[in-house]
């Protein structure tokens, strides 16, 4: 993934939003330590300011209040986001949010800035850059059924082009 310098408003550090970076850092320890990789909270909580291209986590805090999206509402087609695929840090443009059958799901398309590998072999790799993934309405992956799952996050909203 390139670095990306985000071009997001100052503004005040808002519970919402650090609650809402707390559980995401918590996705990222998660996955993580199902790839035997071990790391504190405090060190989530940077990975995760970092891979969003903040310095450290009260910047990404400070800096994140009005671009967390809340819920799937606040999606639209042609706005650029960050979040997470399969553990993945990704970036990208969302292309479409319809909903499905099941209430409460809803069926994303991305292309990512960067493609991200979706094989965990050491012997080859399947390289993704359009995905097509389920979410529910607070942008978190799910299943088809609606049960929590792996897949797409939807984390932040961004105001930037990539090729800024």
């Amino acid at each position: 993934m390139t670095s990306n310098t985000l071009n997001i408003s100052r503004a005040e550090i808002d519970t919402d939003a650090t609650e809402q970076f707390k559980a995401q850092a918590k996705r990222l320890r998660k996955a993580l330590a199902a790839r035997d990789v071990s790391i504190s909270h405090t060190g989530s909580l940077e990975l995760l300011a970092q891979s969003h291209g903040f310095r450290d986590w009260n910047t990404a805090v400070a800096m994140a209040r009005r671009n967390i999206p809340t819920s799937v509402s606040d999606l639209g087609i042609g706005k650029r986001f960050a979040g997470s695929y399969l553990g993945h840090a990704v970036t990208g443009l969302i292309r479409s949010v319809t909903a499905t059958p099941t209430p409460g799901v809803f069926r994303v398309e991305v292309h990512l800035d960067e493609p991200v590998d979706v094989v965990e072999s050491k012997r080859f790799s399947g390289f993704r850059q359009r995905i097509g993934a389920r979410i529910n309405e607070h942008c978190e992956p799910v299943l088809t059924n609606g049960m929590a799952g792996p897949g797409l996050s939807i984390d932040l909203l961004l105001r930037e082009s990539p090729d800024a």
